[in-house]
């Protein structure tokens, strides 16, 4: 059986997502997997050794898709996490098993026509869904609702004097790339001027290698660390750090709102990142948040946006927090961080994260398996007639 993956290349997220799934398709011995994509996509997939092929592809783009027809011509399994345009692809050019991943149906003002039809329309819930999927969802002929995609483990670890400053992916063909270079520059100098964090006896900076190896920090110390890392070895270094400041993807809330962490959010630098910690506010979690509206510039931006006008929205903050100087209002937030214990917030967390199955990667794959365990022998006798 072999599957042809891909997930869009926006942040860490939907490869996350998709890797999660793919580890649980490696269980089935007669099961082989490639990754088509592009960015920090591509970059995940190579790090996880998961794959057998990797096919390079601005997944994003049908242009681009176009020129990479006849590598979907030797599927007829199509996974895709989040990847919109894939998807519709490998649909319309005949792979009718085509499985989409969906994350954020809890935030879109409306789903493609051309997703449709997939043979599964799996949605994602950590922040409910349902609502939103009763307005815009209908139409989805085989809609299964799963919980989080994501390694999620309720249990407390040993911790080292260690911070750890995630930043994600950091990028999105919607995101212009030196726009996000320049904002994590200042705002991680901004953050690492204050004197509490030089406390640490380790502060590990990672994220993806587009933004990392851009990052040039005023100060250097033997203690800081920049580095990419696999998801894997994030979550170990994660585990081990007593205080986590993390880009406010909704991997990151995953996978840390049921440990006994420290938790910081930093801004939002998409829509979907703003409306996550709206919602994270609205549920008491007990978060450090440093977003947009601690900032004087800062407009409300509607939600059920589309997601162009909402990243443009959000795109406008970072613009504005370029152009003065921070680091005081930036310092001051993370030092009451540093300062403030969230111990009285960890039981409603963990209380949150068990209202959702922890089985939900491996019942997708479950789901695909089955679904088309000895139906390849069939599809090659077809390819073969036509």
């Amino acid at each position: 059986m072999k599957i042809l993956v891909s997930a869009e290349s926006f942040g860490y997220g939907p490869i996350t997502t998709g890797l999660n799934i793919v580890k649980e398709l490696k269980k089935y011995n007669d099961v082989k997997l490639d990754f088509i994509g592009s960015g920090i996509a591509m970059e995940q997939a190579k790090m996880s050794g998961y794959f057998e092929n990797y096919y390079l592809c601005d997944t994003y783009d049908f242009m681009s898709l176009e020129k990479s027809k006849s590598i979907f011509e030797k599927y007829h399994i199509f996974l895709s996490s989040e990847n919109v345009n894939g998807a519709i692809f490998a649909l319309k050019n005949g792979i009718k098993n085509t499985y989409y991943v969906d994350n954020l149906m809890w935030m879109w003002d409306k789903i493609p026509d051309g997703l449709l039809t997939v043979k599964k329309y799996f949605i994602s819930e950590i922040i409910p869904s349902k609502e939103n999927f009763n307005k815009i969802g209908k139409k989805i002929l085989n809609p299964i609702f799963v919980g989080p995609v994501r390694k999620i483990e309720v249990k407390k670890y040993s911790t080292k004097n260690q911070i750890i400053i995630n930043l994600g992916g950091a990028e999105s063909f919607l995101l212009e790339h030196s726009l996000i270079v320049d904002f994590y520059n200042k705002l991680l100098n901004e953050i690492l001027s204050t004197e509490l964090v030089n406390s640490f006896d380790s502060i590990i900076i990672c994220g993806g290698s587009g933004v990392i190896n851009s990052i040039k920090l005023k100060k250097s110390s033997k203690k800081i660390k920049k580095c990419t890392l696999s998801h894997e070895a994030y979550l170990l270094e994660m585990e081990r750090s007593s205080h986590c400041i993390l880009a406010s993807g909704l991997g990151n809330f995953i996978e840390t709102v049921g440990k006994y962490k420290n938790i910081m959010y930093l801004p939002a630098i998409n829509y979907s990142q703003l409306q996550q910690l709206e919602y994270y506010k609205k549920q008491n979690f007990g978060f450090k948040a440093l977003n947009w509206d601690n900032f004087e510039f800062y407009k409300q931006i509607p939600k059920f946006l589309d997601e162009e006008t909402g990243v443009n929205l959000v795109v406008s903050n970072i613009k504005e927090y370029l152009k003065n100087d921070y680091t005081e209002k930036v310092s001051k937030v993370v030092k009451e961080f540093l300062i403030e214990k969230q111990d009285a917030f960890f039981e409603t967390r963990k209380d949150y994260i068990n209202n959702f199955s922890k089985s939900a990667s491996s019942d997708i794959a479950k789901t695909i398996y089955t679904e088309n365990k000895g139906g390849e022998d069939e599809w090659k006798y077809q390819m073969i007639l036509f």
